[in-house]
């Protein structure tokens, strides 16, 4: 590729740079989302049996953090694949931006999740009366 062939937005985009956060920001998320899970499964015993229920909840609103981290990961390669409007289908940039896009969409959906599994924690009791 000549230099003049290279457009400004190909530059800015290397892929060894650019991949790690690229599928970060599609896996960040959902992993989040399944520790979230697990630990709160894991903690229930121990939180009934010291009456420590408080912990719960915020396990599942720590695991926010990653998820947020996988969808600012995603939103900046996003910002940095849309400066150049001029692509060529298969181009890497292409593929770069829909899974941009892709990662925004998996942090809001598993976030929305995560906070959406924290409601009932707030409101019922993890312990039998």
């Amino acid at each position: 590729m000549t230099e003049s062939t290279v457009t400004p937005t190909s530059r800015h985009l290397s892929s060894d740079r650019d991949l790690p956060a690229l599928w970060a920001g599609i896996l960040l998320p959902p992993v989040a989302w399944f520790l979230s899970q697990q630990i709160s499964y894991m903690l229930v015993p121990w939180a009934c049996a010291t009456r420590r229920q408080f912990a719960l909840p915020l396990v599942i609103l720590a695991m926010l953090l990653p998820a947020g981290a996988g969808g600012i990961m995603a939103w900046r390669s996003w910002q940095r694949t849309k400066q150049d409007p001029a692509y060529e289908a298969g181009s890497m940039l292409l593929r770069s931006r829909f899974m941009a896009f892709g990662g925004l969409i998996s942090s809001g959906m598993f976030s929305l999740a995560n906070l959406a599994q924290a409601i009932p924690s707030f409101i019922l009791s993890a312990c039998t009366p």
